[in-house]
């Protein structure tokens, strides 16, 4: 018998398996990711080569996504994901056998993770609808914000010990390269494990055809939040972690503050899982409004408490507005009239406009911030708080079509007596004897 993923949804086993390879990857992610850019900072000691490194990954995502989707179609999906995994791999490879020159190089840096995570995020968002039906997406959605979290909370202290030991002992950055040599390992296993996924190869891209579909009032609204909410995703991704370490001066600390993220949102993400089919709006609603007062605490000088109770706040009213918002994008998809659009269009149009959002707000960062000091951060607190509202301006966009989108949600998936799946809602494919 499956495990119940929320009352009355039962999970696919292959959806269960994303969720474990998802979980290896996010381990790794969590152990190196945040770090890399403090890396990045202690080596160049601006915030200009941070900037430069993130803004590269998102300008590299959207032409990626086709490449991955091309892939996927001359061999499968799950392929797709495995180049991904495979490129973080390499990409830690290279930071390990480079060292600090590394960190003097962040565009190369940037464009190969943003091929890594291209491939991997493409086919992750793909086999995530074909895995799952519309009653599924936001349980599914939920336990995957509880695995991140579960890496967050198990990854971040880890790491920070680990370097601020090392670097006390051995001198330079060498606990970096122990961090990143762990991470290298856990890639290769989740490319291992990933071998256990099973896909048909994508369905033709339509790219074009895909954007047409902005004349649907629901689905331009979903993009136009995508991309506002992409600006605080683009920066908000790297700067959090940075202030932490700016504010404490230690990697250790910087740990503990992830560990206590990874802990609260854990729980948020579980709730927001079971609760958003029946309460969505609310929900998103809800945390909209818990983001935006979190925002406010970058009015008064930016010193670790403020930071951490900021944190604190802020990772308890995401998964809120996080999981209904991909609840919606997902059941906007579905809903579209034309049934032999490929979902895999549809994502690489939603992702460029996130994306778009994301350079966007990291192009505003590098014009504010360039020539900010760490000692003096008048003008990242506006900025930061600015960006800590765009939520709002997401959920402004959305509310007059909040009720318009998904209509009424089916309760998932059951078994017939051949032990095959049946679907109570035709928007995903069915995952009976997939190729590999």
């Amino acid at each position: 018998m499956r495990p119940l993923a929320k009352h009355g949804y039962r999970l696919p086993p292959m959806a269960w398996w994303l969720l474990v390879v998802s979980g290896f990857f996010h381990l790794s992610i969590s152990l190196s990711n945040t770090f890399i850019n403090i890396f990045v900072f202690k080596v160049d000691h601006s915030f200009a080569a941070i900037a430069w490194y993130n803004l590269l990954v998102f300008i590299c995502l959207p032409f990626t996504f086709v490449l991955a989707g091309w892939m996927a179609r001359m061999t499968s999906t799950a392929m797709s994901l495995r180049i991904g995994i495979a490129l973080h791999a390499v990409f830690y490879a290279i930071t390990l056998m480079v060292g600090e020159r590394a960190a003097k190089m962040p565009a190369l840096l940037g464009i190969l993770m943003g091929f890594a995570a291209g491939f991997y995020w493409l086919a992750f968002d793909v086999l995530s609808v074909e895995y799952t039906d519309k009653g599924g997406h936001e349980p599914f959605f939920g336990i995957h914000g509880v695995v991140t979290s579960i890496s967050s909370v198990i990854a971040p202290p880890i790491a920070g010990v680990l370097i601020s030991r090392e670097d006390a002992f051995l001198g330079g950055l060498t606990g970096y390269h122990i961090v990143f040599g762990i991470s290298f390992a856990l890639f290769l296993a989740a490319t291992i494990l990933s071998f256990r996924l099973r896909s048909a190869p994508m369905s033709r891209l339509h790219i074009l055809r895909g954007f047409s579909k902005l004349k649907s009032s629901p689905w331009w609204r979903l993009m136009a939040a995508s991309s506002i909410y992409g600006m605080r995703e683009g920066v908000f991704m790297f700067l959090i972690g940075l202030l932490v370490f700016l504010a404490t001066g230690s990697e250790m600390k910087l740990g503990e503050f992830l560990l206590l993220q990874g802990g609260l949102s854990f729980l948020a993400f579980f709730l927001a899982g079971r609760w958003s089919g029946k309460f969505r709006s609310r929900l998103f609603t809800s945390g909209a409004i818990g983001m935006a007062i979190a925002a406010t605490l970058f009015l008064v000088p930016i010193r670790a408490p403020s930071i951490v109770i900021y944190g604190c706040i802020s990772a308890a009213s995401l998964p809120f507005f996080l999981v209904p918002l991909q609840g919606f994008v997902y059941d906007g998809m579905e809903s579209m009239p034309d049934k032999d659009m490929p979902t895999s269009t549809h994502i690489i149009v939603r992702e460029s406009f996130e994306n778009l959002g994301r350079i966007t707000g990291i192009v505003l960062f590098l014009v504010i911030c360039r020539h900010q000091s760490p000692g003096n951060l008048g003008k990242l607190s506006w900025l930061s708080f600015a960006l800590g509202l765009t939520q709002l301006g997401a959920w402004a966009v959305l509310r007059p079509v909040l009720n318009r989108i998904g209509g009424k949600r089916p309760g998932g998936r059951k078994h017939t007596n051949e032990g095959k799946l049946e679907k109570t809602s035709s928007g995903a494919r069915k995952r009976l004897n997939p190729t590999s």
